[in-house]
């Protein structure tokens, strides 16, 4: 590949391309090369008919690529786990900074870094409690970590709070309740007369007793009840 301003060839290989991003009051100067191989949206962003170089966006620093509405925090965390993508290097990145990725990762189309991020927040330390998670998988569409994190909410002692309504959606929380809230065991006994034994003794009778689940005050033991089938109902999964 031949500059026509310079008439050197340019290796195919170790000549690197940057461009210049804005997020907040801050510059990033990056290699394309990453965000092209892991992102759909930026590779398509990349092919784009380039004009004039003074003139394109992201080739200097008075002509940034401004991205409107993204913070300095969460695009740093991105670039981080872009570099350690696919390295043995281990995880530098904490909680928050795996959220932030996961922000990115799903709005921009890093299919890879995406499924990283839910690996490690689903991994300990990281792991997520369960309002955490159904919150998540709400906003971006982790379909995997619904049903467990509703099972789990739905068998806790504590009631959903106001606090946790609004973070889940008070619609989905008033469904949770649905499910949690109104069910309790009921038990019904009933005795059985068997057949007569032959000789005209007394006949046997066998008493016994079961469980079921009904409309009332929670129970205790329904905490322990498996309510997949109902947040399935309920929730549409």
């Amino acid at each position: 590949m031949s500059d026509s301003t310079s008439g050197y060839t340019k290796h195919p290989e170790f000549y690197t391309h940057t461009v210049t991003f804005l997020a907040e009051d801050c510059l990033f100067r990056i290699n394309k090369e990453p965000l092209e191989a892991e992102s759909t949206v930026f590779k398509d962003m990349f092919l784009l008919p380039q004009g004039d170089p003074e003139t394109i966006e992201g080739q200097s620093d008075t002509l940034p690529v401004i991205l409107q509405g993204i913070s300095k925090k969460d695009f740093e965390s991105l670039l981080r786990a872009l570099i350690q993508h696919g390295t043995a290097k281990g995880s530098v990145l904490d909680h928050d900074q795996w959220i932030s990725v996961l922000k990115l990762s799903t709005m921009w189309d890093f299919h890879g870094l995406r499924n990283a991020a839910i690996k490690h927040l689903d991994t300990p330390p990281q792991s997520l409690d369960p309002i955490d998670k159904v919150e998540l998988a709400l906003q971006y569409d982790i379909r995997e970590w619904l049903l467990p994190a509703l099972l789990a909410l739905a068998r806790r002692s504590a009631p959903i709070s106001v606090d946790e309504g609004r973070r889940i959606g008070f619609e989905n929380a008033l469904k949770l309740a649905s499910v949690r809230e109104k069910l309790q065991l009921g038990t019904v006994e009933e005795t059985v007369d068997l057949p007569r034994r032959r000789g005209g003794g007394m006949a046997p009778t066998f008493e016994y007793s079961t469980r079921f689940l009904v409309l009332g005050d929670r129970d205790k033991e329904a905490e322990k009840l498996d309510y997949t089938p109902f947040i399935r109902k309920v929730f549409d999964l």
